[in-house]
């Protein structure tokens, strides 16, 4: 029943956020639209007072005929302004009394100058007008995104939950081992390890250790956790099989972010069924195990791995990994890590990427999607400085004339303590709006 209503909660709380989301937006493009419609009415108010002045009669007779001069349009009203203004310059030339030219000089130059101005209204109209359009575009693209994840989370959540009943049909019989493993002296820290990486599907080693030692209320330095994983990686004789195994293909050493890479762990057939028996549960599926088929390296697995670890402790719950979105022009668009900002309850979209070398070709484009995916607020999780350097220059360069903010950090400086100087965020390099 707790987990039941946890993820009731959870669901009532993601609902809660994308319905406020798209009713602030909705809102603030209802106040645009009417701004920009305001003051097209004026300006129009405006072209029509000024061809009432101009000509009185045509006024009267588009009276009685039933076309009154606002129902004209922008440009008519512009073209019939144009031609009575061109006809008094011609009259006002051929009058011979100094003091009514000079009276018609200066009532032209008032009428131009209310031209110009009117004019410059109806242009500023028109860019505003722009402007909010290309505004509602970009926050609907912005909202696709978000229902779509927000529909993915839902299907999620009332997927049918499997009963103890259910789970317990799919266990295997009792190994003989398990009596001999409980017996041994080290069956509380060992069997510690089986359940943190069973009900978390935790895979890399220090956080295993980290975990372990939450849960048994030790020092994570405590040496007795790693040898507690060594022994289920090689057990001492024959009586207890391997329960532990590390993951082939991970180089250790030469990590970008600084020291080796840590290594990666997951339970074997054996080590699941020990979980079973200790829990009468399946497994949680190990997390490298389950990312390694979105990314493009055993070592961009566990950047992201990490780089999730640590928006956790910062207080961002994730809500995806490796979700595709469907953008507006047909393509699709697949962020590394989905978030929820602790602070404001938005859903941000997060990057992570390596300091190694890249197709520049398809930059632009990767940068672009992203663009329109998060409503141009871009964050990124670089594995060190270099690499934090690099990407930011490919996003300025890639969305060079766009609006748009950026939020970017990196493992390495995060590791040594180092917090952004504006508000002590993780976001090392935060660039907002048209900054350069």
């Amino acid at each position: 029943m707790v987990d039941l209503t946890l993820e009731e909660f959870q669901r009532n709380q993601s609902i809660r956020i994308s319905r406020e989301i798209i009713g602030q937006s909705e809102e603030h493009e209802q106040k645009m639209q009417a701004n920009a419609q305001k003051l097209w009415e004026n300006a129009h108010k405006h072209l029509v007072a000024l061809l009432r002045l101009l000509d009185q009669d045509y006024d009267e007779s588009c009276e009685k005929a039933t076309r009154p001069l606002e129902s004209f349009s922008d440009d008519d009203l512009a073209y019939l302004i144009h031609v009575r203004l061109r006809a008094m310059q011609g009259n006002a030339s051929k009058m011979k009394k100094p003091d009514g030219t000079i009276d018609i000089k200066q009532s032209l130059k008032e009428l131009s100058q209310k031209y110009a101005d009117l004019e410059q209204t109806l242009l500023a109209s028109q860019d505003l007008n722009k402007k909010l359009q290309s505004e509602k575009s970009a926050l609907e693209a912005h909202l696709a995104a978000l229902r779509q994840i927000q529909k993915d989370d839902v299907s999620q959540n009332i997927q049918p939950q499997k009963t103890d009943t259910e789970e317990s049909s799919g266990l295997t019989p009792v190994p003989d081992w398990v009596k001999t493993w409980q017996s041994s002296k080290n069956f509380e820290k060992t069997s510690a390890a089986i359940l943190v990486m069973g009900e978390m599907g935790i895979a890399l080693r220090p956080s295993i250790i980290k975990q372990m030692a939450n849960r048994l209320s030790l020092s994570a330095a405590n040496k007795n956790l790693d040898e507690a994983l060594n022994w289920l990686m090689s057990p001492e004789g024959n009586e207890v099989p391997i329960l532990v195994e590390q993951i082939n293909g991970v180089v250790e050493q030469g990590s970008s972010s600084g020291g080796n890479q840590p290594a990666v762990l997951h339970l074997t057939r054996d080590g699941q069924a020990a979980y079973q028996v200790l829990t009468g549960k399946i497994p949680k599926e190990n997390e490298f195990d389950a990312l390694i088929r979105h990314h493009s390296s055993p070592e961009h697995t566990i950047l992201n791995i990490q780089a999730g670890e640590i928006l956790v402790y910062e207080g961002y719950k994730i809500r995806g990994r490796a979700q595709t979105i469907n953008l507006s022009n047909g393509e699709t668009y697949i962020p590394d890590i989905i978030a929820v900002d602790p602070k404001t309850g938005e859903v941000i979209f997060v990057e992570v990427e390596r300091d190694v070398s890249k197709d520049q070709i398809s930059r632009k484009t990767k940068w672009m999607k992203f663009y329109e995916a998060s409503n141009g607020n871009l964050y990124v999780f670089c594995d060190n400085l270099n690499c934090q350097r690099a990407i930011q220059g490919e996003i300025n360069l890639a969305l060079s004339g766009l609006s748009y903010n950026s939020f970017l950090t990196n493992l390495h400086g995060l590791r040594n303590g180092k917090r952004a100087g504006k508000d002590g965020s993780i976001w090392f390099s935060q660039r907002r709006g048209n900054e350069k």
